[in-house]
């Protein structure tokens, strides 16, 4: 891909990513849940549980900074953490119930805002064009994944 063409690619995702951003931000609703937070949510759902130091690399920020997000979501009842029995220095996160509803409810919103954004701009078509070609973009064993 030439530059003015990688520049363009850069721009128009970096457009899209504020879009969600803002609409995230608007949407926080009562638990008042940072991108951050959501984030964390949203990898611990993925794997089941996940460590502290775990959760940290994965955020790709300092174990402090983890442990502070962490701690927040722990308080507003959406984490859970839990000793190994085995190992009592590791920590695992795990989802609580209201965690749980949380996700789904913020996964509906976005869905719903990306449809709607969607149907309003793109063709089924296009749409389903972008879907493909965005999947393409993600490596096989992409971060998300690790």
């Amino acid at each position: 891909m030439d530059q003015e063409k990688a520049e363009a690619l850069f721009d128009a995702a970096f457009r899209v990513l504020r879009m969600m951003a803002r609409q995230f931000a608007q949407d926080r609703g009562p638990a008042h849940i940072t991108p951050t937070q959501y984030h964390i949510l949203y990898l611990i759902r993925d794997r089941q549980t996940l460590t502290l130091m775990d959760m940290a690399k994965h955020l790709q920020v300092s174990a402090p900074t983890a442990t502070r997000a962490v701690d927040a979501l722990v308080q507003k009842q959406m984490l859970s953490k839990e000793r190994d029995p085995q190992d009592r220095r590791l920590v695992w996160l795990r989802l609580s119930e209201e965690g749980i509803r949380l996700l789904a409810r913020q996964r509906a919103e976005r869905v719903k805002f990306l449809a709607r954004e969607a149907d309003a701009r793109l063709t089924e078509q296009e749409q389903d064009q972008l879907i493909f070609v965005l999947n393409k973009l993600i490596p096989p064993a992409s971060f998300e994944e690790q």
